[in-house]
């Protein structure tokens, strides 16, 4: 005689979308929003307390979007309130790659730019 267990009755991700897509009412829309918005949050959570020192990084889900895709090694954390923030070294590549935006003057000579401010939610270890 078969038996269900909790990872065969757990929903997929494809039901789930099927039933937002096709049966799901405003207020389910509502609800389903703000766990995915609670979700969201303690997965940036997360991603900032695991960033320390020393943490080869992508930069990522950031404002200026120049900054997207930039890679470098932590070389700093600080937290002001509740953010933790980190000074990043960019690597030889994304000094060029930030140098060619003239959005920061960056001397010719420097290799490898430090770049500070940078929310640890925004960092992605590589």
């Amino acid at each position: 005689m078969p038996t269900s267990t909790a990872q065969d009755s757990a929903p997929t991700l494809a039901a789930a979308i099927t039933f937002v897509s096709l049966h799901a009412s405003q207020n389910d829309l509502d609800r389903i929003y703000a766990a995915a918005k609670d979700r969201a949050k303690a997965l940036r959570e997360t991603r900032a307390a695991s960033i320390t020192t020393g943490a080869l990084i992508r930069i990522d889900r950031i404002r200026p979007q120049y900054l997207v895709g930039l890679t470098g090694k932590v070389t700093a954390t600080r937290t002001a309130r509740t953010k933790t923030y980190v000074t990043v070294e960019l690597d030889e590549a994304s000094t060029e790659e930030l140098r060619a935006t003239r959005k920061h003057p960056i001397p010719d000579d420097v290799k490898r730019h430090k770049y500070d401010g940078i929310p640890a939610s925004c960092c992605f270890e590589q």
